[in-house]
């Protein structure tokens, strides 16, 4: 089971493992005698770094679930133990101001991660195998890469005009411009939706590398993280989001998950339907919810605000 684990969770995985074997962190305790007071002192151990505590948390609870069925342990420890409380850092929604500025002024490609985020509600590592060949009926299929071990490809619902749209990426090149060239340059691939200006797929680390750039190498990328740390600072004041403004310095794509599950929670689906639809858990999709009634991200919201505005000019 472990051998069919992507190679970067073989590799989180080890780091902990490593831990486990760590007789200062443990000390000499018998896997039967392993209490869930040890566990959280080693957990309350790793306080100032929560992400690992709880990855160390997870990875237990896997080990021993394994171990229980083989009779070299009789209870699991980790499940009393609860994860630490860490704030959202990465996963703020684009509000509908931000998904405009993307789409009028990123580069191409990135116009097309952000509207195949929200629309699909996946990861980064997931919207870079999408292609013509996923694309069926009204909808799309996708089985999650970090996922896939344990569940089948799922088939994604969309919009008439976000399929209109996909389908016409599938026929249609897209240009790339640079400073350094002579003239534009025209990409197409007939098997993706997203890759780079060389032609190439994007690897998960690569997209948010394109991403990154355009934010910090561009005057309209920086001027996006100016206004959004602005925002995020007055979001946190006025409704106490449990969000430190300095660490959500930038918009991400991880964020686009759940600018998707919002905007059709806007379009009036309840959080079991969205949780289906988009493959997402329950307890996920109720996460992203707690921003609902404070951001607007579909572009009806936008339209209101502009009209609202051009009612305010003398």
């Amino acid at each position: 089971e472990f051998t069919r684990l992507s190679a970067g969770t073989q590799s989180n995985y080890e780091v902990t493992m490593r831990r486990f074997e760590d007789h200062e962190t443990w000390g000499m305790v018998a896997v039967r005698d392993l209490s869930p007071l040890i566990v959280q002192t080693a957990r309350d151990g790793m306080k100032e770094t929560p992400v690992m505590a709880n990855q160390m948390l997870s990875v237990g609870r896997t080990i021993w679930d394994w171990a229980i069925p083989l009779d070299f342990a009789k209870v699991n420890p980790f499940d009393k133990v609860k994860d630490l409380d860490i704030p959202d850092r990465g996963h703020v929604p684009w509000p509908s101001w931000v998904i405009e500025f993307v789409r009028a002024h990123a580069w191409p490609d990135l116009v097309r991660m952000q509207r195949l985020g929200v629309v699909t509600c996946q990861s980064g590592s997931d919207l870079i195998r999408m292609g013509p060949e996923h694309r069926d009926r009204n909808g799309i299929w996708c089985r999650p890469k970090k996922t896939r071990k344990r569940r089948r490809s799922f088939h994604i619902p969309l919009a008439a005009a976000d399929a209109i749209e996909i389908d016409r990426w599938a026929e249609t090149p897209i240009t790339f411009t640079n400073s350094r060239w002579l003239k534009p340059i025209e990409r197409f691939r007939e098997d993706l939706y997203l890759y780079s200006p060389k032609g190439a797929q994007y690897t998960a680390d690569g997209l948010r590398a394109r991403w990154g750039r355009w934010l910090a190498d561009t005057e309209r990328g920086r001027l996006l993280c100016r206004r959004w740390k602005e925002w995020v600072a007055g979001q946190v004041k006025k409704y106490e989001w449990d969000i430190d403004p300095d660490d959500a310095d930038h918009p991400t794509i991880h964020g686009l998950r759940a600018t998707g599950a919002l905007a059709r929670a806007e379009q009036g689906y309840e959080v079991d339907q969205i949780a289906n639809d988009i493959g997402m858990s329950r307890q996920n999709v109720e996460h992203y919810m707690r921003f609902k009634d404070q951001m607007k991200v579909g572009a009806d919201g936008q339209r209101r605000l502009r009209v609202v505005r051009s009612e305010e000019k003398p």
